[in-house]
């Protein structure tokens, strides 16, 4: 959907979200060579319920740290910029949309597993792939987290019309983009890309937030970074909704070939990000 057309269907029903400041802060810093890790670590502390989500999130079972980290300042030197940066923008969005963990009929909790699910697929398809992508594997975190960024802006929105189209997706299993564009106009991978825009984070980023429901095939050959984001989400979903399926069985059918992957590779990736969040 053209930008100025995804304008025009939102008007007033809508809010795009800001990047939030704490982000916006760390990436100034992160730009200035003269900002050590420990200075980072400081400035995320100055945001207390930030800081309680980054220690959380740097101190679970995925990071396996070897020693627990009791401040931002050690998560920064333990961790390193780039882990550090992807952990500040997932503890930034989650506390944003805080609020609607009450909404009952939308399981925020499970929407945020899912995210960090294909943020962690599309990191590592990524770098198990054969092929090179104007994306690097943080960027692709970063992605994967925010491809679905679109549903929780319009749940804030248009709470009580985003939960009952959310309802309607439900009872007929009917994809749920088919069902928003059909009821509101729009689909949440648009507003994704909108809200990633706004952001100023990079095209190809905005392409593959807003294309990610779109067949992958055609994405291998027309924009890459989409289709593996695509491919993350496609397995995500497999695993949600079948814990005990097979990873070899998880990345069936999907277009693995034209990315430089293979059937036994895919599943080794699966496997990884399997057991980092179950232990």
């Amino acid at each position: 959907m053209r930008s100025d057309f995804l304008e025009q269907a939102l008007g007033n029903q809508v809010s795009i979200p800001t990047l939030p400041a704490v982000v916006q802060r760390i990436n100034r810093m992160m730009a200035d060579p003269e900002i050590g890790l420990r200075d980072l670590g400081r400035e995320i502390a100055k945001d207390a319920p930030i800081a309680t989500k980054v220690l959380r999130i740097a101190n679970s079972a995925f990071y396996g740290l070897r020693e627990k980290v009791v401040s931002t300042e050690h998560a920064a030197s333990v961790l390193g910029l780039r882990v550090l940066k992807n952990i500040v923008l997932q503890a930034a969005v989650m506390a944003q949309f805080d609020h609607l963990s009450k909404h009952g009929g939308f399981d925020l909790d499970a929407q945020w597993e899912h995210s960090i699910t294909t943020a962690c697929l599309a990191q590592e398809l990524m770098r198990t792939s054969g092929q090179e992508f104007a994306l690097g594997p943080d960027e692709f975190y970063s992605c994967g987290l925010l491809h679905d960024i679109g549903k929780v802006v319009l749940l804030d929105n248009l709470t009580k019309e985003y939960l009952d189209v959310v309802k309607i997706s439900g009872k007929t299993g009917r994809p749920l983009f088919e069902v928003e564009e059909e009821e509101l106009g729009f689909d949440h991978a648009a507003v994704g890309a909108r809200v990633a825009e706004r952001w100023g984070l990079p095209e190809v980023l905005v392409n593959a937030i807003g294309r990610h429901h779109e067949n992958i095939l055609a994405l291998v050959r027309d924009e890459p970074a989409a289709a593996v984001v695509a491919m993350a989400n496609a397995i995500a979903h497999r695993l949600a909704e079948n814990p005990e399926i097979e990873s070899l069985d998880s990345v069936q059918g999907l277009p693995l070939g034209p990315l430089g992957l293979d059937g036994a590779r895919a599943a080794q990736v699966v496997d990884g990000v399997r057991n980092r969040q179950e232990h």
